[in-house]
């Protein structure tokens, strides 16, 4: 750190701002940072949610993918994510770095659909539900290698001496420059509640959020995954998935094929080679008609104006009651609740006043000598 110069820091600075990062170490939640750091569609909004619900005035938490978030949400350029979370770090603030890691067929189905009418097919919803699903399936397969093959913390986060993954705690990390790193698996969510609780000190659920069956295309989606046959040489590479290996042991290796062997097709299918899927990326982001980098898809946003954390104390209780949360802490939407709440108290509150007043006057007169309506009735 010492050897940026001025104007990095000053760009570090502008990034906490933008990312609503602040520097006043008196409050908890500023002196303790998790940056949910982590490849799409891995489940991360869900656990972000979860985090800020039920831990936002300890935390916190800030959700990215890559340097391309950083630049379309939060106008951030030139600085990577690693620099922003070490800059961090060398404030004294004290620093978590969660990854996680998805099943390699199942993460790609879900990047696909993620995206699927606006860049894929450029088209809308409603088209696209009238293609056959022979030509979905195509398209699926011809980009299959090319998708969803980022492991950040063996690849991005510069860890050294990574160790193997812990089976039975369902998690890994490694502490590098005071900063803490953590990999979770997608498989174990029903598990974090518990990991993340004795790793943060918290005591947390887990929510379901922005899952892409509960999106517009969540139909079709539905379909895909019911019909879908994945062709022999394709699953071929999912064996072979070095990354899969690491992180899944040998029986959950076995299981996991078992379950797409039974929808195997055997003739094999030939997918776009590199340069092929380059021109594909290239003509695809030139059709992109809209930009589907969100911003507002969590139940909670984390704000922490007094309006929005009303709204997350009644969520938090409610989940506790074991209800399923589909609203969202929305600031706009949970300022006027808020402001609703208090209208609504305070008219509830004025017959009682009236009625108060009115005895208090009542009072005054009867010992004012000099009143009408009192004893001791005089002209002067």
């Amino acid at each position: 750190m010492d050897s940026y110069d001025t104007t990095k820091i000053e760009l570090l600075k502008d990034a906490n701002n933008r990312l609503c990062i602040f520097d006043d170490m008196t409050v908890e939640r500023n002196r303790n940072l998790i940056f949910v750091y982590v490849p799409p569609k891995v489940g991360s909004t869900s656990l972000v949610s979860s985090l800020r619900l039920f831990a936002n005035h300890k935390y916190t938490v800030i959700h990215l993918h890559n340097e391309i978030m950083l630049k379309v949400l939060y106008k951030i350029v030139n600085l990577t994510v690693l620099e922003i979370i070490e800059y961090n770090k060398y404030l004294g603030k004290n620093v978590f770095v969660i990854d996680i890691y998805r099943t390699p067929i199942e993460q790609k189905i879900s990047a696909f659909f993620e995206t699927i009418n606006t860049f894929h097919f450029n088209t809308t919803i409603e088209n696209l539900n009238t293609y056959s699903m022979e030509k979905i399936f195509n398209r699926f397969n011809n980009i299959f290698p090319h998708l969803a093959n980022h492991d950040y913390y063996r690849e991005k986060y510069g860890l050294d001496e990574i160790g193997l993954f812990h089976f039975e705690e369902r998690y890994m990390s490694k502490e590098k420059n005071g900063v803490k790193y953590i990999k979770l698996r997608l498989k174990d969510a029903e598990h974090w509640w518990g990991i993340l609780n004795g790793l943060f000190k918290i005591d947390m659920r887990v929510v379901k959020d922005y899952e892409t069956e509960s999106k517009s295309v969540s139909e079709l989606y539905s379909k895909f995954k019911e019909q879908y046959r994945i062709p022999v040489n394709l699953l071929e590479e999912v064996k072979q998935n070095s990354v899969f290996h690491f992180y899944y042991s040998e029986k959950e290796q076995e299981e996991y094929i078992k379950v797409w062997e039974k929808k195997i097709a055997n003739i094999p299918h030939k997918s776009y080679t590199q340069e092929e899927f380059s021109l594909y990326n290239e003509v695809s982001v030139e059709n992109q008609y809209i930009n589907e980098t969100h911003r507002d898809h969590y139940i909670d946003m984390g704000c922490i104006c007094d309006a929005c954390s009303k709204k997350r104390m009644k969520l938090v209780e409610r989940i506790l009651f074991g209800d399923k949360i589909k609203e969202k802490i929305i600031h706009e939407e949970a300022t006027i609740e808020f402001v609703k709440e208090k209208v609504e108290k305070i008219k509830s509150q004025i017959p009682v006043m009236l009625e108060k007043a009115k005895r208090i006057k009542e009072i005054k007169n009867k010992n004012n000598p000099r009143s009408i309506f009192g004893k001791g009735f005089s002209y002067y």
